[in-house]
């Protein structure tokens, strides 16, 4: 997230957003939650307007059969991993949140630099980021790909 000088020109999406409170968890007590299906003045959402992108995975069916194929098989859960994906710089435009520091202080404009959880592109941003790992490293790890 950046602080930026919003002066009102050009396409922008401003989306709300709020916190949720978790006093038992260890890590993150604080989670700020984006709601990028709030319409705007316009009447459309982010999400309204927004390409998903389509399925890039294979059909769940099909994953656990190829389980099965094997001995062993790995699962991750990757931690955080939309906030790890960076966003096409003329796309952040899109993701702009209005946040105030304290009772007293100014409200500045901000803009999401990485993926964001709740869009509807998420998912295939995130999987495809995968995918193009994989393509990249294949020569580097060719055991995973044989």
């Amino acid at each position: 997230m950046r602080e930026i000088k919003a002066d009102g020109s050009g396409v922008s999406f401003y989306m709300p957003h709020h916190g949720v409170y978790h006093p038992e968890k260890s890590t993150t007590k604080l989670r700020t939650v984006f709601n990028a299906s709030s319409p705007s003045t316009s009447g459309k959402s982010l999400n309204s307007i927004q390409y998903n992108g389509g399925l890039v995975q294979e059909d769940l069916f099909f994953i656990m059969v190829r389980f099965r194929k094997h001995k062993y098989a790995f699962t991750m859960d990757i931690e955080k991993m939309f906030r790890m994906i960076n966003i096409h710089p003329e796309q952040k435009c899109l993701q702009r949140i209005l946040w105030k520091k304290g009772i007293g202080e100014p409200i500045k404009t901000y803009e999401l630099t990485t993926v964001c959880y709740g869009t509807v592109s998420a998912p295939y941003l995130a999987t495809r980021t995968l995918k193009q790992l994989a393509m990249d490293e294949a020569n580097n790890f060719p055991l995973l790909h044989g």
